[in-house]
């Protein structure tokens, strides 16, 4: 009984450790960029050792994906949450926009780099396969949608793969004005708007 509550301790000191790394490198990423920032700065900032770090990591970019992981893991939460509210196909698709500003707010001034990486992913074909499938999902997840709205006919007839494709495109273009310029627009409504712009297309009303 007391070995398992003794390993019951490690293993919440573990956790406990991962997440102050993880909380230190966003904070050290966002401040200095992904490639300014070096394993020793994450565990200084984290009060941890190097021995610690490679304890839960196999390296720095090995951490950000951990962490963009768990950004993805925020907006497949909700997502979900949108599709039980949701009650026809367009309102869905309009739904998932309309939280387009809370999931930026929850990546916590990680787009940046999150960017960063995506540009490294186009060089690198390793970092590529890694990043490609999130990518790919949310393609699949729109192109499910909208082939379901055309097969109840709440939309017209079109080609998912191209209509997933044009909201993806929307979404990341959208993404990249607002860290160029985050107060140049209103992003939410920009946001609404750019989709609304396709529903309109795609219903014909």
């Amino acid at each position: 009984m007391l070995i398992e509550a003794g390993s019951m301790s490690i293993r919440e000191k573990g956790i406990k450790s991962k997440k102050k790394l993880l909380k230190a490198a966003q904070k050290c990423f966002a401040k200095y960029g992904f490639d300014a920032t070096g394993v020793a700065k994450i565990c200084k900032s984290a009060g941890l050792s190097k021995g610690a770090f490679y304890h839960h990591f196999s390296s720095k970019q090995d951490l950000f994906l951990e962490m963009l992981d768990q950004w993805l893991k925020i907006l497949d939460g909700y997502i979900d949450d949108v599709k039980k509210d949701s009650d026809n196909i367009p309102e869905l698709v309009m739904n998932i926009a309309s939280k387009a500003r809370p999931v930026f707010i929850e990546a916590e001034g990680q787009l940046p780099i999150f960017i960063e990486l995506w540009m490294k992913a186009s060089r690198d074909q390793g970092l590529r396969k890694i990043t490609i499938v999130s990518y790919k999902k949310y393609l699949k997840l729109f192109r499910e949608i909208i082939n379901e709205g055309v097969q109840k006919g709440s939309i017209r007839k079109v080609n998912p793969d191209i209509i997933s494709r044009m909201i993806v495109a929307v979404a990341v273009g959208l993404m990249m004005q607002g860290l160029l310029d985050p107060e140049g627009a209103n992003w939410d409504k920009t946001a609404k708007e750019s989709i609304a712009v396709i529903i309109r297309g795609l219903t014909g009303k």
